[in-house]
């Protein structure tokens, strides 16, 4: 299954893990130029990588990426957090990782990452994995949810990667300079690298499901999905992608209707716009308590504080921990994000197929 790309990239949306930073760590991360060097040693001609651009300055256009190919459904475990001490089965996986051969490379890790709209790594690991940039293109200016600064990205493309008998082949990706939320160092896995590949390159599925409560993953090519008879509950929501990022409608503190981009990737509660935030009466001088995190473009300084109740159709979150971004530019431009901390009480499934996301526990 091919695909055509049109590129929306207002914002890169990297969340991963939030994890702790020096307050004063505000600079973006930036290649040298001997990385970019080496990264431009291994760019290739469009022609050369199997893909057809419309033009050299952007990837408007491009066509025969994003391949995809599975003969029958394939089920995968999620890799357990050793950092994760808890007897909630859930918190074993708190972000949907699993192991893949990459460009030929085994047992690495790839995050499943839908609040991120392209596969996004680090420097480090693109060499490592004999990644080719596609020669021409000049690197993507962006914002990260670290927010303090820009960052350059540059195009690539990731010719194969295979979970069993899924094949992926023409992805494209980012190359960023490495960054803590690309190599969770400080946090899960130590300083062990993890690919993001944003669930948007497998819309050509009928439909993926990630079970936290079970630890594994679902892929499947064709057959609908029918949710577990046997779960306790179940829920429809009418699911609908916004710049490949996937959305739904949620209702915050039985009052204010949002549209909420659902981020696997993320270890949090809610991400709130500073102008809903102060709707809301959270955003207030002195309110709420300081945090620090860190994305691609650096730290972040936030508020943090508690939502009483978010409804996504029949499921309703309870106290969910919230936070929003008091300076520099907001995560997607002032999205209403929805994070892992509530989505692993579920087995979450993507129906692209029908357009819906299932939660069920």
């Amino acid at each position: 299954m091919k695909r055509t790309l049109s590129v929306w990239l207002a914002t890169l949306l990297v969340s991963g893990c939030v994890s702790p930073a020096p307050r004063d760590e505000k600079e973006s991360p930036k290649l040298a130029p001997v990385q970019v060097s080496e990264l431009l040693k291994r760019a290739k001609p469009a022609d050369e990588l199997g893909i057809k651009l419309a033009g050299r300055s952007s990837l408007i256009g491009v066509t025969g990426i994003n391949e995809v190919s599975l003969p029958q459904p394939v089920t995968v475990p999620l890799i357990g957090l050793p950092t994760t001490v808890s007897d909630e089965l859930s918190m074993r996986y708190r972000v949907p990782c699993i192991l893949a051969s990459v460009n030929g490379h085994e047992g690495r890790r790839v995050l499943l990452d839908s609040g991120s709209n392209r596969v996004l790594l680090g420097y480090s690991l693109a060499r490592d994995l004999d990644l080719p940039l596609i020669a021409g293109l000049d690197p993507v200016s962006a914002h990260g949810i670290g927010g303090q600064g820009k960052v350059d990205a540059y195009w690539a493309i990731l010719p194969r990667m295979t979970v069993g008998p899924l094949e992926l082949r023409k992805l494209v990706a980012l190359v960023s300079p490495d960054a803590e939320v690309l190599t969770y160092r400080r946090s899960f896995w130590g300083n062990m690298e993890v690919m993001l590949l944003g669930v948007n390159a497998l819309k050509g599925l009928s439909y993926l499901s990630i079970d936290y409560l079970r630890g594994e993953v679902t892929f499947c090519p064709q057959a609908r999905y029918l949710p577990d008879a046997s779960a306790a509950f179940v829920t429809a929501a009418p699911l609908r992608w916004e710049g490949d990022l996937p959305v739904v409608d949620a209702i915050l503190e039985r009052r204010y209707h949002a549209s909420c981009v659902v981020d696997t990737g993320g270890d949090y509660g809610l991400f709130l716009p500073r102008a809903l935030a102060t709707e809301l009466d959270y955003w207030k001088p002195g309110w709420g308590a300081e945090q620090t995190g860190r994305g691609i473009a650096g730290a972040q300084e936030g508020k943090g504080y508690l939502v009483h109740e978010v409804r996504v159709r029949d499921a309703i979150f309870k106290q969910v921990p919230a936070r929003t971004q008091i300076e520099g530019p907001e995560p997607l431009g002032g999205r209403v994000l929805l994070g892992n901390y509530e989505l692993r009480r579920y087995r979450v499934t993507f129906d692209f197929k029908n357009s819906v996301l299932w939660l069920e526990k």
